[in-house]
């Protein structure tokens, strides 16, 4: 039996070696294709909690894919997202959202601070890219399953919805208007997250 399993180990290693190394990864399966689809208009009756955030903090290993105006898919490609709790009497998520490139430093990647403001009970949040020095504020609340995000990124509004959230693992989608909100592209950016570590 050690000898057939050793085998089909090495049957195995032989199929990944010989796969081209440029192969795009598959295409982020979504239970739907309705998009994020919610009001933007919620964030001023809708509320959050302090704790929304904390099944993000530790590191993720994730899938990101982003979908053309004619409905075609770029291939995925991978990153790896690190947030972490700071010390604070509400709450105060700090995140790293990297993609995977060896030629680029650590610190290079989107960062974003999410603070809980008890006043309003939603959370506030500005994320900036490292490269382009450019901020997006935006406003976070929840459901008992959901996390939603609307952010400006520059004239561009982008509603954003976490869904499916586990301890492991989560999924992601990202609608897109440039008429602020008048009408949107569904699903311009989607992820999947798996958990590496808490």
């Amino acid at each position: 039996m050690r000898k057939l399993s050793f085998l089909l180990l090495l049957a195995a290693s032989a199929v990944i070696a010989q796969a081209p190394p440029s192969a795009p990864p598959r295409q982020i399966v979504l239970p739907d294709t309705m998009g994020a689809n919610f009001a933007v208009a919620d964030s001023a009756r809708l509320t959050g909690a302090p704790n929304d955030f904390d099944f993000l903090v530790g590191v993720w290993e994730f899938r990101f894919q982003q979908r053309n105006p004619n409905g075609t898919w770029n291939p995925a490609y991978s990153g790896h997202w690190l947030a972490e709790r700071k010390k604070n009497p509400n709450g105060f998520v700090e995140d790293h959202f990297r993609l995977d490139n060896r030629t680029a430093v650590y610190d290079v990647g989107t960062w974003t601070y999410r603070v809980f403001n008890p006043q309003r009970k939603l959370w506030e949040m500005q994320g900036v890219g490292s490269e382009s020095g450019q901020w997006a504020p935006g406003l976070c609340w929840a459901d008992a399953e959901n996390r939603y995000v609307i952010q400006h990124y520059g004239s561009t509004l982008m509603r954003i919805r976490y869904f499916a959230i586990t301890d492991t693992a989560f999924l992601w989608r990202a609608d897109m208007s440039n008429d602020n909100g008048k009408s949107w592209f569904n699903d311009r950016w989607t992820m999947s997250a798996r958990r590496i570590s808490k």
